[in-house]
């Protein structure tokens, strides 16, 4: 997979097709992989690429800051690097918050928006600041596959699901500890609606624990976004439904290239 330099860091990505660019954020404890089964049902015309964060996968370099900001600068100096003017931007929990955070920024760099799973609006709650937690994920294997089969429970057990468990275990003790923080610090809130003018989609799942439907409402509502929820989908659609994911992905995609800003 190749490789580029963006501000203090060699980023890992994975590139798909080609035609108008899209650009595909992952989560917490997660990495580019989590894209792979969407990158191969997305329709043709569109360049698809998905990184690893800061912290995360084989991105190398400084684990940390993960404040917000420093990961929206390092998805802009991405797409500089990569040649990516304007871009469709779709965020997966922490990811969403990413390109939110780049989004309120630089509004001219992002054609659309599509929030799956979102983080809080409002911050994290403080019921999930428990580093206490991720350690123990660092340090058992098993619990770190217990939980995110939490988060992804409609998700296949095949050899895709084994390598995802590998490489997001590999996750590094600095970036999750300090993305507790960055959670909780990153509240945008009513600032959400100065976004009004982008084209956005925010889609929930109904099992979903962490980012629950009132979550995703909340989102939308700030952003003046269709929410899509899907029925028996937990906090991972791009991996439980993939197929219908990409379908309302690609539909969305198709309409929002034909709107007018409001």
């Amino acid at each position: 997979m190749p490789m580029i330099e963006v501000v203090d860091l060699e980023v890992h990505y994975r590139e798909h097709g080609q035609g108008e660019p899209l650009v595909l954020v992952h989560g917490n404890w997660t990495t580019s992989l989590w894209w792979q089964p969407t990158l191969e049902l997305l329709p043709p015309g569109l360049r698809a690429l998905a990184y690893d964060l800061r912290g995360r996968g084989d991105t190398r370099g400084p684990d940390t800051p993960q404040a917000l900001p420093r990961l929206a600068e390092d998805l802009r100096g991405l797409m500089q690097a990569l040649g990516l003017e304007r871009a469709h931007l779709v965020g997966h929990s922490l990811g969403s918050a990413v390109v939110m955070q780049l989004a309120l920024e630089s509004p001219q760099s992002v054609r659309s928006l599509t929030l799956v799973a979102p983080a809080w609006a409002d911050g994290m709650p403080a019921a999930y600041n428990q580093p206490t937690m991720q350690l123990a994920a660092h340090e058992d294997r098993n619990v770190y596959a217990a939980a995110l089969r939490g988060i992804a429970p409609g998700a296949p057990d095949d050899a895709l699901w084994q390598r995802l468990v590998d490489e997001g275990h590999r996750q590094r003790r600095e970036a999750s500890l300090a993305t507790l923080q960055a959670l909780v610090d990153w509240a945008p809130g009513e600032r959400l609606q100065a976004l009004r003018t982008l084209p956005s989609l925010v889609i929930s799942g109904t099992k979903d624990l962490l980012s629950t439907v009132d979550v995703g409402q909340r989102c939308a509502h700030l952003l003046g976004a269709r929410h899509h929820v899907m029925e028996g989908v937990g906090h991972s659609p791009n991996l439980e439904a993939t197929r219908d994911f990409v379908t309302v992905l690609e539909q969305f995609l198709a309409s929002s290239e034909a709107r007018t800003p409001r």
